[in-house]
């Protein structure tokens, strides 16, 4: 397996589309045929046995495996709005290094001319990874203290570790300022005129707003950026025997601060969820998982804000929410209500229980 080298910065016109390109999608998107065969013919994979869809992930950035007589890959499209050729050589570079450093990252292909580690194609996006087999997040505490033990790795890893490549820089002012605005377009949309989502925005966007000022001028705004994977969830990993096996999915990979991956990882192996209503989803989290995450990250969770912890997490489920829901109308192509009003009883409820979620979390990292 040779090692890719990521490319030369990329002209304007191959890096010319935005953000804005698909976000009105909300059907899954797929890898034609053909895109399919070009790519593959850029990489030396062996004889093609079998070619399937692999439906995990974003529903714009879809992805096939490859069987060949050599091994089983996974090919990717770039999401549109994260396929800019220098912020995908960016997190490349990130990924490359850390599985040098023996991170559980899958192997990155070069292509066969020029080691490069990715194919535009047509205003597309394309990488090649080995695919990693393994299982889902059975939702036990296990694999969640796990999780936050390679999660504090990665950010030992990566504390000297200066990009090559400009990447996008993290901040709550920023953050909290587009989630601000989203929440408004929302409220304003011809669809929440229809419904009740403007009425659930009247009650969420005060309890952010709490969230908002909770943590000005606390340490999460002016502690010192680092690289972070920033979407560090059980759906970008693989798990084996109750450990990860695999980290997948850089494609978010910007510089903050640790307690942004921190929040955004606690919350989600801690969420809370039964069947397949939010409605019906309980309104706290799962306190065995929370405290089992930040056990397995460790002392180095007490050198942040375990105080703004709470208010970080909830300002990461808003932001992760609303986001799609401003940009589609709808959340994974399903009614956008159920999940504000789902997001607005979690908001409500982490504010209730701050004090001992950061209790629990600083006795957790502690070891106890």
């Amino acid at each position: 397996m040779h090692t890719p080298h990521t490319p030369s910065p990329p002209s304007d016109a191959a890096a010319s589309e935005g953000a804005g390109a698909a976000a009105k999608r909300e059907s899954r998107s797929v890898i034609s045929p053909g895109a399919l065969a070009s790519v593959c013919a850029r990489y030396d994979l062996g004889d093609v046995q079998r070619v399937y869809a692999f439906n995990r992930g974003s529903r714009r950035s879809p992805k096939a495996v490859v069987e060949t007589a050599r091994g089983r890959y996974l090919v990717k499209r770039r999401e549109r709005g994260r396929d800019d050729p220098t912020r995908v050589a960016s997190s490349h570079d990130l990924q490359l290094f850390l599985h040098a450093a023996g991170f559980p990252t899958p192997a990155l292909l070069g292509t066969r001319l020029g080691n490069n580690s990715m194919v535009q194609l047509d205003g597309l996006v394309f990488e090649v990874f080995e695919f990693v087999e393994g299982e889902s997040f059975d939702r036990t505490p296990g694999p969640c203290e796990d999780a936050g033990r390679q999660l504090a790795k990665l950010h030992e890893l990566v504390r000297g570790y200066e990009p090559r490549w400009p990447s996008p820089v993290w901040t709550a002012t920023a953050q909290h300022t587009t989630t601000a605005r989203q929440l408004d377009r929302i409220a304003g949309s011809d669809a929440a005129q229809r419904g009740t989502a403007r009425q659930v925005v009247r009650t969420l966007r005060p309890l952010f707003a709490s969230v908002v000022a909770g943590l000005a001028g606390r340490k999460p705004h002016h502690q010192q950026t680092q690289m972070l994977h920033a979407d560090w969830h059980p759906g970008n990993m693989v798990f084996r025997s109750n450990t990860v096996a695999a980290v997948l999915d850089f494609d978010a990979a910007r510089q903050g601060p640790v307690l942004f991956d921190l929040a955004g990882g606690a919350l989600q192996f801690s969420m809370t969820r039964v069947g397949m209503d939010p409605d019906k989803w309980p309104d706290g989290l799962d306190a065995h998982r929370f405290a089992a995450f930040l056990r397995g990250y460790g002392p180095a969770a007490l050198e942040t804000d375990l105080a703004s912890l709470p208010a970080m997490m909830a300002a990461a489920l808003v932001g992760e929410v609303v986001g799609p829901i401003a940009a589609t109308g709808s959340f994974a192509g399903q009614d956008a209500v159920p999940f504000l009003r789902m997001v607005t009883r979690k908001i409500a409820w982490l504010l209730d229980h701050a004090p001992k979620l950061a209790a629990l979390a600083e006795r957790s990292a502690r070891g106890g």
